[in-house]
């Protein structure tokens, strides 16, 4: 089996129930989103549980002036208070694979994330979120200041430019992502995803797991469609199974 490209959200779960879960996946997904996780249960501490069982996307999605950003971002850098004098030290069990930035936080704010990152020497990727895949077009149009595509493309390239590792956002744009020679370095992570029968919940832009790798996305970020399975397991397999069709 070639390595899987799910990432299992966690998010609404309890922490029990999420550590339950994880140790059922071992081994059967590329890795566990955390969001709201992390402040319910510590962001230093989620992350040293859930890198037992596979890689970690730390979700807090952050959002703010660069300075801020700068502050905030360290943590999931692995950087950490240790010894008996609180010596600061960089811990790889502590450091997340993967940590989203909000785009509409600006140029500035993306590219103080990636100082902090080359800074560190950290190998962490930092994925820009680009247009929520809870937002229609008019919603986008409304809040955003313009249609789904012109501001997905917009947050794209300025995460080329701020030197961000990849992307998330919704299957619905990669087809049209592709045709940018300027994005073809950046990863796409891709939420939103559901296998066929399941319903789209408050997702207003989704596809299902072979539609989105036959449109080039990297990773997929799947929730309901297996925390809520009743066999998360086998749910899981069926996914993987579906995606090796696709590549």
């Amino acid at each position: 089996m070639t390595e899987s490209k799910i990432i299992v959200a966690l998010d609404g779960m309890l922490w029990v129930d999420a550590i339950e879960l994880a140790e059922k996946l071992k081994g059967e997904v590329w890795g566990l989103k955390a969001n709201d996780l992390l402040d319910k249960t510590g962001t230093r501490d989620v992350i040293y549980a859930l890198k037992k069982y596979g890689k970690v996307m730390a979700d807090p999605k952050l959002c703010d002036i660069p300075n801020t950003i700068r502050n905030r971002i360290e943590v999931y850098f692995g950087k950490a208070l240790k010894g008996p004098h609180n010596e600061l030290v960089m811990d790889v069990n502590l450091q997340a694979d993967i940590v989203t930035v909000m785009a509409c936080s600006g140029m500035e704010a993306l590219r103080e994330a990636r100082k902090v990152k080359a800074e560190l020497k950290v190998s962490t990727e930092i994925a820009a979120v680009t247009v929520l895949t809870s937002l229609n077009e008019e919603e986008c149009n409304i809040n955003l200041g313009g249609p789904v595509k012109a501001k997905v493309l917009q947050y794209a390239r300025n995460a080329v430019l701020a030197d961000c590792d990849a992307i998330v956002c919704s299957a619905q744009e990669l087809l049209f992502l592709k045709q940018f020679s300027e994005l073809q370095g950046l990863k796409r992570i891709t939420p939103g995803i559901r296998p066929k029968g399941v319903k789209a919940d408050d997702q207003k832009r989704i596809n299902t797991p072979e539609e989105a790798v036959k449109n080039g996305a990297d990773r997929l970020v799947i929730g309901r469609a297996i925390t809520e399975a009743e066999d998360p397991l086998a749910a899981t397999q069926s996914i993987n199974e579906e995606v090796e069709k696709a590549e």
